[in-house]
């Protein structure tokens, strides 16, 4: 085949293929005088068909999978967030009654005075890669010692160039990775940060901003950190 004549991504390639089916088809007039023959014509139909039914099955189990993962992060963010409140108050009734006790009667481990480890540092050192069906991975590394859990906010910079709040989007796993499987289309650019807060309760910073900008669809290390603004400092919450 010759370079150009046959649509390399997939979208122009059905979309291409379709269009040449059908007009090789012809109509009532049968078909046109092209070289092939009525069963060159009608395997090409046939796999064009079988082709567009792949391609659409793809598209719907793409789109159900990011719905998926996203009401599962949502889901684990919620029960997250019911857990440590659930904990606090196990905390505050343990200190109350004087009753170490209690601790082993729910099954978690007393916790550590807060002065026995103090805040975390700022995740350093982001990275991003963009995948192939439009996800985004973030790495991070940050030194805590155990015992911490890392939450990642983002924020969306529209196709004309406003800025928006940061919005809390699930928790990095313990290997401090967290794939964005939900970035919205139609945007200018996404920032994302990470804070890593203990167990025991202290919070780190903020991380400086990563921002992965589109136009044009990329693959491998991608994103650039920007300086921390007034913004970013507001919205340490």
């Amino acid at each position: 085949m010759s370079s150009g004549r046959i649509p390399r991504t997939d979208a122009t390639f059905i979309a291409w293929a379709r269009q040449r089916a059908n007009q090789w088809a012809g109509g009532q007039g049968g078909p046109p005088e092209i070289g092939l023959d009525p069963s060159e014509i009608a395997a090409f139909e046939a796999k064009t068909a079988a082709a567009e039914a792949a391609y659409q099955q793809m598209l719907d189990m793409r789109s159900a999978a990011r719905d998926a993962t996203s009401a599962k992060d949502v889901a684990f963010a919620d029960l997250r967030l019911e857990a440590s409140s659930d904990l606090a108050r196990i905390d505050a009734y343990a200190t109350t009654t004087n009753d170490p006790g209690v601790y082993p009667l729910a099954g978690i481990p007393e916790p550590k005075t807060p002065s026995e480890r103090g805040a975390p540092g700022a995740p350093p050192d982001q990275r991003s890669t963009v995948g192939p069906d439009g996800s985004i991975e973030l790495t991070f590394k940050v030194a805590t010692g155990g015992g911490a859990t890392y939450l990642v906010q983002r924020r969306i910079t529209a196709i004309d160039g406003v800025v928006g709040q940061y919005e809390f989007i699930g928790f990095a796993d313990e290997n401090k990775t967290f794939t964005d499987t939900a970035v919205p289309t139609g945007i200018q650019s996404v920032g994302y940060r990470v804070a890593a807060r203990l167990s025991s309760g202290p919070q780190g910073g903020w991380s400086q901003t990563l921002t992965v900008p589109f136009g044009s669809q990329s693959f491998g290390p991608v994103g650039s950190i920007m300086p921390e603004d007034p913004e970013d400092a507001q919205q340490a919450g």
